[in-house]
């Protein structure tokens, strides 16, 4: 009988050591993220950690080993062992998920597209003139699809021309011609794949956020609320001034439309009524114009003092009459 002999694969002593020191480094950071270097440069990587440095922490590992690390810390950051893949590093901080990604995405630096790279967005170029001398470069820049001609001695793009779309390959030529022309359709830098906060963990494309945007959302929100609380005349120390001002204006239009006699706005009223007797007296082909508000008043009166001086002249000639009858 042959005997059957099973060996049990043994770890290397430095991954086991690696993996405890990854598991402990998880458990003591607020937050561990999951960043992509695919193509990134040595000497890029070294600027980014010092950028980084205080902030953050920049570790290079084997995918197998932070995979297991992070299903050895286990509970709620397991799913971001999903997010390894390619060329990864893991990332420690304490700077939260969404400033963590506006941080590294400011730290990408425009880099040249290499032949047989897709593009990460649509590569044009605009109409008008180039740098370059009438020679050789003129059949380059056309051999790449670039529109060119010689206009009054300089090589000018006739037209705006999309030279490669979204997800499309290079070619070698377009790339050459691309660098030529110091369009740099890559941004280099750490690829925020995904962030585990304590709690969740964030998909990358999840944290780019717009800031601006938000901040406009949030002012057109708090303007429409302000309107909004003033139109239902709902009292905070924000809408009551706005409040009793719509009252007030609210309050003479009233006054105004119908004829109230209030104190304060006689104005007002005999106004709207000076301008009313106006249109009626247009209306029955008069054409006289009605009095501003002012005189009007003002004729009023007048005529009341002369009313009040007849009166008290007939009760003189009255007194007089009777005076002469008693002798």
């Amino acid at each position: 009988m042959s005997a059957e002999v099973s060996h049990a694969a043994r770890i290397p002593e430095w991954k086991v050591r690696e993996v405890s020191e990854l598991v402990e480094k998880i458990g003591g950071s607020r937050v561990v993220g999951v960043v992509g270097v695919r193509e990134l440069p040595a000497s890029d990587l070294q600027r980014i950690r010092s950028e980084l440095r205080g902030t953050s922490q920049v570790r290079m590992v084997r995918n197998n080993i932070a995979r297991r690390a992070i299903r050895t810390a286990g509970g709620d950051i397991e799913p971001l062992a999903d997010y390894i893949d390619d060329q990864c590093a893991l990332i420690f901080t304490d700077v939260n998920p969404f400033a963590l990604k506006k941080l590294l995405d400011a730290g990408k630096r425009p880099m040249p597209i290499k032949a047989g790279a897709k593009a990460p967005m649509d590569i044009v170029v605009e109409a008008g003139d180039t740098s370059f001398s009438p020679g050789p470069m003129v059949g380059k820049l056309q051999s790449a699809g670039v529109p060119a001609s010689i206009k009054a001695g300089k090589v000018v793009i006739s037209q705006r021309t999309v030279l490669v779309k979204e997800g499309e390959v290079v070619s070698p030529k377009l790339a050459e011609v691309l660098q030529l022309m110091e369009i740099f359709p890559r941004n280099i830098g750490l690829e925020l794949k995904a962030a585990y906060d304590g709690r969740i963990v964030f998909p990358g494309k999840d944290l780019a956020v717009d800031v601006d945007a938000i901040l406009g959302q949030m002012t057109s929100g708090a303007a429409k609320a302000l309107a909004f609380a003033v139109e239902i005349a709902y009292i905070t120390p924000e809408t009551v001034v706005p409040v009793l001002q719509r009252a007030s204006i609210r309050a003479r239009s009233l006054v105004a439309e119908a004829g109230i006699p209030v104190p304060g706005s006689m104005e007002i009223v005999l106004g709207k009524a000076s301008a009313n007797a106006a249109a009626i007296a247009a209306l029955m082909g008069g054409g006289k114009k009605a009095a501003p508000a002012k005189e009007s008043v003002q004729t009023a009166g007048t005529e009341k003092a002369e009313e009040e001086e007849s009166k008290e002249n007939k009760e003189e000639d009255t007194a007089a009459g009777l005076g002469s009858l008693f002798g």
